[in-house]
């Protein structure tokens, strides 16, 4: 008798464990309201959550806040527009392929709107061609449009995109680009018009620049047309025209660039203008630079650098290497801001040029044409040493 009370005891406390068992398993599942499969019912999370993938295609406008994931791979289709109020914010090592079956990809922010895209120098963020074979040109590049002051107008249509930039906003903010590269970029608008690999069209001075490559595309690395902003630490590899081009009142500053061209392309390490139609125009070009390496390839028929069309600048610490002429500064108004000390040149290097050194051109009267060369041939005194490249491990891409 004893031992059937005790067997009873034993059945009793094993059905009480399958139930709690089954009780507790009742309990599990997944807590995520915003999984896939939530249940309002679990009450513990057994780790089966599952989540719908988020789209990788960026197409259109982008008309609210969008945050990359880096885990996936995005591929940019046709022309992308952040537009006035909204943030694209790309993590670190986030790849953007462009699409080679849509019309030429490229990405824009309007005024109003920003990127942030920060990525590090282990981690690059980078933009490139989806074609199975890349190559210069495949699709556009990407561009930022501000409310920064310009020349051609209190405000201006981009050659891109058809929207606007420029105004009165100098300290404007359009987001962050740091460590970022793009590649193969510079498709063909038109006969005239290309795509560069950045575009800063009246960037304010609120804007962050640094870390940034051009590499092989098929027109200009970086232009900057008018606005206020900064860059430093810029590379352009390749490009199939300028490594550096800035017009239309462009009053930023740089430090540290490194312009190299690829063998058998390429024109200027900088084409520096003010304004082609009205050289005198304001606010002049007038951007403060530092730490320059301009390198070409050999044999190149084009200058280092080459200042024209009314622009002012300061100058400094500049390497030249390898191009036909190192430096030319061009047209009446630009040969008389040097004269006159507004286009100021110092401590430059001018390293295995096949043809001059300098050249003044298209002065107004020989006073102009001799206090210019006399203040251009004191700056070239083998002072320049340049960018160095300590600065562009892991981050950029050799050609």
């Amino acid at each position: 008798m004893k031992r059937k009370i005790t067997n009873a005891v034993n059945h009793g406390l094993f059905v009480l464990a399958i139930g709690l068992t089954l009780s507790a398993c009742n309990n599990d599942g997944c807590t995520d309201k915003n999984a896939l499969n939530y249940d309002d019912k679990a009450k513990n999370d057994d780790g089966s959550c599952e989540y719908e993938e988020p789209s990788t295609l960026l197409s259109g406008d982008i008309s609210e806040d969008l945050i990359l994931d880096s885990e996936f791979e995005y591929t940019l289709a046709g022309g992308v527009h952040v537009l006035d109020g909204v943030t694209l914010t790309i993590p670190a090592g986030t790849v953007i392929k462009s699409d080679p079956n849509e019309s030429v990809a490229y990405l824009l922010i309007e005024q109003g709107g920003k990127i942030n895209a920060e990525g590090t120098a282990t981690n690059p963020i980078v933009f490139t061609s989806g074609a199975s074979t890349p190559a210069a040109g495949d699709w556009g590049g990407v561009i930022l449009c501000g409310k920064a002051p310009i020349n051609n107008g209190s405000t201006a249509t981009a050659e891109v995109g058809d929207v606007i930039y420029g105004g009165s906003e100098s300290s404007d903010n359009s987001g962050t680009l740091r460590y970022v590269r793009v590649e193969y970029t510079g498709n063909a608008i038109n006969d005239e018009k290309e795509h560069n690999g950045f575009t800063f069209n009246g960037v304010g001075s609120g804007t962050t620049l640094e870390y940034l490559q051009a590499y092989m595309g098929n027109d200009d690395g970086f232009e900057f047309f008018g606005g206020t902003v900064s860059a430093n630490y810029l590379v352009s590899t390749g490009s199939g025209d300028d490594c550096f081009d800035w017009t239309y009142g462009w009053i930023g500053s740089g430090q540290y660039w490194i312009a190299e061209q690829a063998d058998g392309n390429g024109d200027r390490g900088i084409e520096a203008d003010n304004n082609g139609d009205n050289n005198a125009a304001s606010p002049f070009s007038n951007p403060t630079l530092s730490h320059i390496t301009l390198t070409a390839y050999v044999g190149s028929e084009s200058d280092g650098m080459k200042l024209r069309e009314g622009t002012m600048a300061n100058i400094s610490d500049v390497l030249i290497t390898n191009f036909q002429d190192g430096v030319e500064v061009e047209h009446e108004v630009t040969v008389s801001n040097a004269a006159s000390g507004s286009l100021i040149l110092a401590d430059i290097s001018v390293i295995d040029q096949t043809g001059s050194v300098f050249a003044i051109k298209g002065a107004a009267n020989a006073s102009d044409s001799t206090s210019a060369a006399q203040a251009v041939e004191s700056a070239i005194n083998g002072a320049g040493v340049g960018a160095g490249s300590d600065w562009t491990s892991n981050w950029t891409r050799s050609l």
